[in-house]
């Protein structure tokens, strides 16, 4: 058969691609011949900074690392202060000089994506996430299916109760359902003369002032209620029907009107007055139960699921928790997420971390392992039902929510009002 001169052309360089994959497949060329990097030999040292942990509650996992990577030194810095924190390593990454390892909240993703250098899918593929964190990683630390972050431990919004408090009041169980909370709040709340709150029944009602998860419980119950906050044209929507129902339930506590008042500007922070035993119930995390027996080493509490809608057709909580990433200016990037898997994924690194550290497990393998465990069971269960709302800048949304609060308890404002405010604030964030 004869071939026209394009048909030779075509068959030809067929032939030419043929051997030229070949020749590589078998090594003869460099190309896709796998190339085999002997970590012994990698010289570098990694700069990890971090929130709250000392060394010692990561020693056993730098050495672990070292072990594989011999030549590789960390060098981890320790924060006891966020504020600090956050304002040192803006300041260290704008004079490039920054970490290459820095943690991220949950919710401070879009934030902070602009600083950091995705994880890329040769070493953890989204596949791999979805099998080993619950969905909560995902919504938080994922975006157009690059993953930015990941976690060691999830922290869970959880009811916090004082068992002797309940006993003298005669209640058995912790309450479930909203419903059964109302119940018992004339109950344990006690009223001096003057109509002051000596003993409250919860912390609930009130701004980040003087409770400490304010804002975030308020979000819950907006979340529990499904409240939209964000509308497809990327607009705070949360001055909805359902939103306003959730922030009026909410602020009813705070209200002297209201036969469920329990809360006030004028009481002590949440944290103090749970450990002094004048508050009966917070709702609060995992991460603060060591400042609380620090502060009454002898105090009789239990630890409960959240509160839910009676009627809820799934459970919610919300979540507020720390991720690991590496940053753009890293000259490692590879190595830093090298470094991340190994922390957060390898189960032996991760039950070193939990056992110093006394927070609940992210690793979905660990939560059905600690689910009966009395400190920690409720928390690493409530992982997989954990939520958050998306939010530009959390401690700007904190703040213009924790106003709102205020403006309704200080009887500036109507509910309707105020929400309507905070949503356009959030919305002109959104916006710059």
């Amino acid at each position: 058969m004869n071939l026209t001169k394009p048909q030779l052309i075509i068959v030809g360089s067929v032939f030419f691609v043929v051997i030229l994959f070949a020749l590589i497949f078998l090594g003869v060329l460099p190309g896709l011949q796998s190339k085999t990097i002997d970590q012994t030999k990698i010289v570098a040292t990694l700069k990890v900074w971090g929130v709250f942990d000392s060394q010692s509650d990561y020693q056993q996992i730098f050495d672990n690392f070292k072990t594989t990577y011999p030549n590789v030194d960390i060098a981890y810095r320790s924060f006891n202060d966020e504020k600090d924190y956050q304002e040192t390593l803006l300041d260290a990454l704008a004079a490039g000089e920054g970490p290459d390892i820095f943690m991220i909240r949950n919710s401070d993703l879009s934030k902070q994506a602009n600083k950091i250098s995705p994880l890329p899918t040769s070493q953890f593929s989204l596949v791999s996430l979805r099998r080993s964190f619950p969905q909560i990683v995902e919504k938080n630390f994922v975006r157009k299916r690059s993953i930015y972050a990941l976690p060691l431990s999830i922290d869970t919004m959880v009811l916090i109760y004082n068992r002797d408090l309940f006993n003298q009041a005669g209640i058995a169980l912790a309450p479930t359902t909203w419903e059964e909370f109302k119940a018992i709040i004339p109950t344990l709340t006690k009223l001096d003369d003057s109509q002051n709150i000596t003993q409250s029944a919860a912390a609930i009602g009130g701004s980040n002032e003087n409770i400490n998860t304010a804002t975030d419980l308020l979000s819950l119950i907006m979340l529990q209620n499904k409240t939209q906050f964000i509308d497809e044209r990327q607009s705070a929507a949360f001055a909805s029907k359902e939103g306003l129902a959730a922030f009026s339930f909410y602020t009813q506590f705070a209200n002297p009107n209201n036969a469920n008042y329990t809360w006030n500007d004028s009481l002590p922070d949440s944290l103090t007055a749970f450990s002094q035993e004048k508050i009966a119930m917070i709702f609060d995390y995992a991460a603060v139960l060591p400042n609380i027996y620090n502060q009454n080493p002898f105090i009789n509490i239990i630890i409960a699921p959240m509160i839910q809608p009676a009627n809820a057709d799934k459970n919610v909580t919300y979540s507020n928790y720390w991720g690991y990433t590496v940053s753009r200016q890293s000259r490692n990037t590879d190595l830093a997420w090298s470094f991340i898997i190994n922390l957060t994924v390898q189960t032996n690194n991760v039950q070193s971390y939990i056992q110093k550290t006394k927070k609940p497990p992210a690793l979905n393998v660990l939560i059905n392992q600690y689910a009966d465990d009395l400190k920690l069971g409720v928390f690493a269960k409530q992982a997989l039902i954990a939520q958050t709302w998306p939010q530009i800048d959390m401690q700007a949304v904190n703040q213009i929510l924790s106003n709102a609060i205020e403006l309704v308890n200080n009887n500036r404002l109507s509910i309707r009002e105020s929400l309507g405010q905070a949503e356009a604030q959030v919305t002109k964030l959104l916006r710059e």
